[in-house]
């Protein structure tokens, strides 16, 4: 209903808005007059009083009640390959998930797909399983967003007091992308020793040591390095076909012995590879409706690029790194370090007598003159004669490197007491 009032010889009429007041002008005209006439009024004035809308109740802003991501749950620690490239990074996490020691910072580090996200994820898995749920799986992308978020709603000290109060077990992944993020980083140190100081834990993973992290506070990178450094290498031999077994049956296949030995020698990436070669391998039998056999493998290793042998001086260089712990960049470095001389002198030997690489193909290798190859090999010669702790490294790394290439291993005459001449 509409309201009006008569002011003078003026009939004001209370419309709601400018689109009532136009059509009763329209549909009404000689209506209105005729009021006009008979109340012998002068003019007719429509007043339009359009009702405000409420004002939304402004509520501060939340980002997220609670902090995190979900766990896959296709990561466990039944599933995950235990081999010695990694047999100490997962006993450690198994003990954290299993009996929750006050304390701990665990510093997991290594290449792609060697199994960081899978330990850190099984650990969640298995705490959640149990009913403890005061665990929280962020990668650094993620802290860093949360952070943001918070910033802008005036909430950081929320964010703060939340993870200080209710998590328990802290996983933070690929710490590494936090690299230039000054704020972020110093934020992060300050949480870091809170966390610990209450005897809570915390697992990091990331692609390097954090003396390597580049544009990375020293103060962080101080608290990282006080922790247990833990690195995944490459998968060996003996886990490699481990793993290429594992996938297979998972997808109801068992695969013969000369199919797994041929890929396990021929893929030497991370996990990822393996089960990449393992699906390829079951769908080009699948569509060709063939058996699974030798002759299918290696169709399988042409077609993805990989010429057979030509991972035997990656082998070398990988066995080498990972038996002295130092990094290949370290290994083809001009570093005079005593630790990384031997590694490059022992990586020299074991192209030039096993693999029976000329000097020009290892002088190229490692960028050096002729002479300085053959100086390294000779001197390594004369050290390995004398040195007893050094032969029994040697004859170690022989031995390993031996199970990579066993159809080799025979051709090869190998001496610890008396060094053949090698040039």
């Amino acid at each position: 209903s509409l309201k009006g009032e008569i002011l003078g010889d003026k009939l004001i009429i209370e419309v709601p808005n400018e689109f009532t007041k136009n059509w009763l002008e329209e549909n009404y005209k000689n209506l209105i007059y005729q009021v006009l006439n008979e109340f012998k009024l002068k003019e007719i004035e429509f007043l339009i009083s359009e009702k405000t809308q409420a004002e939304q109740l402004i509520i501060p802003y939340n980002p997220v009640s609670i902090i995190g991501r979900k766990f896959s749950p296709k990561y466990t620690f039944e599933d995950f390959i235990v081999g010695k490239c990694n047999e100490f990074a997962f006993n450690v996490c198994y003990q954290i998930a299993e009996e929750r020691p006050k304390g701990y910072l665990v510093y997991l580090y290594g290449s792609f797909g060697l199994g960081k996200t899978h330990l850190t994820q099984a650990v969640g898995n298995n705490l959640i399983s149990k009913g403890f749920e005061r665990v929280y799986y962020l990668t650094a992308q993620d802290f860093l967003n949360y952070m943001m978020k918070y910033l802008r709603s005036g909430m950081l000290e929320s964010f703060r007091e939340k993870i200080r109060n209710e998590c328990e077990i802290l996983l933070l992944e690929e710490i590494h992308f936090l690299s230039g993020k000054e704020y972020t980083q110093n934020e992060l140190a300050f949480l870091l020793d809170s966390l610990l100081d209450q005897g809570k834990t915390v697992i990091f993973t990331s692609l390097k040591l954090p003396q390597e992290l580049q544009k990375m506070e020293n103060s962080l990178k101080s608290r990282l390095s006080s922790g247990l450094l833990i690195r995944l290498n490459n998968p060996d031999f003996a886990t490699r076909k481990k793993i290429i077994r594992h996938k297979a049956k998972k997808h109801g296949y068992e695969l013969p012995y000369e199919v797994v030995e041929y890929l396990a020698r021929q893929i030497r990436g991370d996990v990822r590879q393996l089960e990449s070669a393992v699906l390829g391998l079951i769908a080009r039998s699948t569509l060709l409706k063939e058996p699974i056999n030798l002759s299918l493998a290696k169709e399988l290793i042409d077609e993805i690029g990989i010429k057979e042998g030509s991972n035997q001086v990656e082998m070398i260089i990988e066995t080498v790194c990972r038996f002295l712990g130092i990094t290949r960049e370290d290994l083809f470095s001009y570093s005079k370090k005593k630790e990384i001389t031997l590694s490059r002198q022992i990586t020299i030997y074991f192209l030039r007598k096993y693999l029976n690489k000329s000097l020009k193909d290892i002088s190229r290798l490692f960028k050096r003159e002729h002479s300085t190859i053959i100086y390294n090999i000779k001197t390594f010669e004369n050290r390995l004669n004398r040195d007893m702790s050094l032969k029994v490294k040697v004859d170690y790394l022989f031995r390993e490197i031996s199970r990579e290439l066993p159809d080799q291993s025979s051709e090869v005459e190998y001496n610890l007491n008396e060094s053949k001449n090698s040039l």
